[in-house]
């Protein structure tokens, strides 16, 4: 009898990307609300401060307080969360927040306001390091890239939202910190109800700002103009507004601008680096910065509102792209193995721009005009522009092509955001043990 023939083999068909498990929504959900109190607060304080008499200066050095605790938060929040777990932390960072919120209230001095902005900027970094710790725990690997990008919607749509539930609030009544305050609050109910035990512990972060510099000296200065201006913006913008003469809703709706325009053209800017020199891009991003500071410089209440509009979009996506530019131009360069410090150190730098760039913008539009803060801008983005232009002609002709990864666009929240991104890899000889989830002994 002959032997059958084999039977035949047809190629397995192309594997489809996993959906996301549903388990996301809750710290995604909690994200949301943090930023929906993040972003009611991010526009008016400044009007609520100027209303009380605080001069553009003090108001700066108040969010420069703010920046210093996220700063502080991003360094410590590991040693705060070790002792007593992920899960008691984040409901103490969340409800720490809360009342330092609320305690605006019933703040009577500088002193006291300054260490209530420390407080929250302190417990937003310890939010944001907890969430991303349980985002990594809850996607395998190839899912990680999606996740990143749900998780910088969910960051700016819903921090752009919070800007312009404020359009008709009393910047002087206590509507805008009870908003604030429950929504933070209410961020504890969906992370309770996370079906998976509390992931491993957050990385200790490592920052090498001399190995930095070394690795790309345009990428740090892109960071540190990124919060130097940006961030600086964020407190100095609404005080511009309120100056030039426009009302509230107008101030609202532009400085929602600027943060929706950092969100969307952050990815149609990547694209393009992605198919050029990455230097190229952060030189042509310093020279779109410049012409639309110096555009903004020539604005009054006259300008038609649409033009407003459309140049602080504009400014606010060249801007930010310097940030998420500047960190895949340092990666391009780098080892795979440092990209988590590496990146986290540029954080850091961003956050120290962020510190300086209030105090320094406000002080700016107080000692000369309001529109003086655009020059600041604009003579801060050529000399970055003129030194990444200098670096470009020292590069020597027969130097290889670097290697690149995709580009990713990251949110300024805390360094652990660095540690779960697909080609980012634990260090040699750690290896990291994910959770199990109620009844289960595998993630999804």
């Amino acid at each position: 009898m002959s032997a059958l023939p084999p039977p035949a083999t047809t190629p397995p068909a192309p594997r489809a990307a996993a959906a996301l498990p549903w388990r996301v929504a809750p710290p995604l959900v909690s994200t949301a609300l943090i930023y929906i109190g993040s972003g009611v607060l991010g526009t008016l304080l400044p009007l609520r401060f100027s209303a009380l008499g605080l001069s553009p200066g003090l108001i700066g050095l108040l969010a420069t307080a703010e920046a210093l605790g996220f700063l502080v938060g991003c360094l410590t929040a590991h040693r705060i969360i070790a002792p007593v777990g992920l899960e008691r932390a984040y409901a103490a960072f969340a409800g720490t927040k809360a009342v330092s919120i609320l305690a605006m209230h019933f703040a009577t001095g500088v002193p006291f306001l300054a260490v209530i902005r420390f407080m929250i900027g302190l417990n937003a970094a310890g939010l944001a390091v907890i969430v991303e710790s349980w985002l990594n725990a809850l996607v395998s690997n190839e899912q990680r890239g999606r996740v990143l990008t749900l998780y910088v919607l969910v960051v700016g749509l819903f921090y752009g939202g919070g800007q312009l539930m404020g359009e008709s609030l009393n910047v002087r009544g206590p509507e805008l910190l009870f908003i604030a305050g429950m929504a933070t609050t209410f961020a504890l109910v969906p992370m309770a109800g996370i079906e998976v035990r509390a992931p491993h512990l957050p990385h200790k972060v490592e920052i090498r700002i001399l190995k930095a510099f070394r690795t790309s000296p345009v990428s740090v200065l892109a960071c540190m103009l990124n919060g130097l201006i940006l961030a600086a913006f964020t407190t100095a913008g609404p005080l511009f507004g309120e100056q030039i003469g426009f009302d509230q809703r107008q101030i609202i709706v532009l400085m929602a601008c600027v943060s929706l325009g950092g969100l969307f053209l952050q990815w149609p800017i990547g694209h393009v680096s992605d198919k050029i020199d990455r230097l190229y891009a952060l030189i042509a991003l310093g020279a779109g910065t410049l012409a639309v500071a110096i555009a903004l410089a020539t604005v009054d209440r006259h300008t038609p509102f649409i033009l407003l509009a459309l140049l602080f979009s504009a400014f606010g996506g060249l801007a930010e792209s310097l940030y998420a530019v500047g960190v895949a131009h340092a990666n391009d360069r780098a080892e795979s193995v440092d990209y988590v410090a590496l990146s986290s150190t540029l954080l850091f730098v961003w956050a120290l721009g962020a510190a300086v760039g209030p105090t320094a913008g406000s002080l700016v539009m107080e000692l000369i005009q309001p529109s003086a803060f655009f020059v600041y801008a604009a003579v801060l983005t050529l000399a970055f522009t003129l030194f990444a232009v200098w670096r470009l002609t020292r590069r020597t002709l027969e130097r290889p092509l670097e290697s690149r990864e995709e580009f990713l666009t990251y949110p300024q929240t805390s360094p652990e955001i660095y540690a779960w991104l697909p080609y980012h890899r634990d260090p040699p000889g750690e290896t990291r043990t994910p959770p199990a989830a109620s009844g289960d002994s595998r993630l999804p």
